[in-house]
This record gives structure tokens, C-alpha cells and sequence, in this order.
């Protein structure tokens, strides 16, 4: 009898380890093994064009989920600058690097950002004038130039990653600056 119970259960446990080997099961892979369904998150700096109370223009860093989903983390002006010149640690510049310099962009072209929306400066104290082609946005054409070359899809959206240095960088030159004015 007890060899009976003995060969029941060795024959048992056989079953069930080969039936693990056996069996291809697809059905419970961890997510950290299964790079689809690893969600990953990617941070950018990004700049909006709509005023607050601190300027002209708003100032963040961004997640970006691979699921699409966004989270924006506001900061001032002086965090923004100090992060993107690597003074300050920034998830969206973890190496600390200089990225001004890198990119070859002056500090000072962030204070002409009132520029593309206004087309006076907005407040007592300047004449100086701005590209906006309408008196406190940008015309149809400069939008869609917007559009068309930095992905940027309204006031309420945020240039961000590679296409708000390449505009950044863009501002810097005069022919671009003639060019965005002469849009209406």
C-alpha cells in the first residue's frame, strides 16, 4: 500500500513539473519583462506661450508616458535656466550638461520668447516691438508656420524637446525673425 501512495505521488509530482516545462505560457509575463507593456517616461524641458503672473511665458519640464500621457511640472524662469545650463539637477538634464551652450543659444534669446505672440511689447515701459502678426497672438499663417515647423498646435500647448531648441535656435537669426514678421 505504501508503495502504491509512493508511485501515486512521485507519479504526481512528475506530472506537475513536466506540465510546467511543457506548457508555453504567454499569459503571465511581468511587465518588466515584455518591453510592450513597459511603460516608460521620458522628460523634456518645454516652453508655452501663455502668460503668468511671473512673465511672458511659462516655463516647465514634461513627462511624457509611452502610453501618451503627460504630466507638466511648472518652474520659474531662474529653475528652467539654471536646470537647462546643468547648475541645477533636472530629470530633463540628468548629466548636468550645459545645454545653451551645447546647442549654441544665448540666454538672452529666452527674453525675445514675448516676441512670437505680442506685436508690441504688452506693458508700460517699452516701445519695442514684437513679430506677432495680430496685437496679442500670432496671426493664422504664423500658427501654422508654428505648426508646420515645431509641432506647436495652439497658445495652450508647449514647444518641447528637440523642436523648442530648434526654434529657440531659430529666433537667433535675423532672416527667421524677418521671416515670422512678414507672415499674416
Amino acid at each position: 500500500m505504501k508503495s502504491i501512495v509512493r508511485n501515486i505521488l512521485v507519479l504526481l509530482l512528475a506530472s506537475i513539473a513536466l506540465s510546467g516545462v511543457a506548457q508555453n505560457n504567454n499569459i503571465f509575463i511581468q511587465k518588466e519583462n515584455n518591453p510592450e507593456l513597459r511603460v516608460t517616461v521620458t522628460g523634456y524641458f518645454g516652453i508655452s506661450l501663455i502668460t503668468t503672473h511671473m512673465g511672458f511665458v511659462r516655463y516647465g519640464f514634461i513627462q511624457i508616458k509611452s502610453t501618451g500621457e503627460q504630466k507638466i511640472t511648472w518652474l520659474s524662469r531662474e529653475q528652467f535656466m539654471s536646470q537647462v545650463a546643468g547648475e541645477m539637477v533636472s530629470k530633463a538634464n540628468p548629466e548636468k550638461k550645459n545645454l545653451l551652450e551645447e546647442k549654441k543659444i544665448s540666454a538672452s534669446t529666452f527674453d525675445n520668447l514675448w516676441k512670437l505672440r505680442y506685436a508690441e511689447y504688452p506693458y508700460d515701459g517699452s516701445n519695442e516691438k514684437g513679430w506677432a502678426g495680430k496685437d496679442f497672438m500670432p496671426s493664422d499663417a504664423q500658427l501654422a508656420f508654428l505648426k508646420r515647423n515645431y509641432h506647436y498646435n495652439g497658445l495652450d500647448q508647449f514647444f518641447y524637446g528637440e523642436d523648442m531648441w530648434r526654434l529657440i535656435k531659430d529666433m537667433q537669426d535675423p532672416n527667421w525673425q524677418n521671416q515670422y514678421s512678414s507672415l499674416k
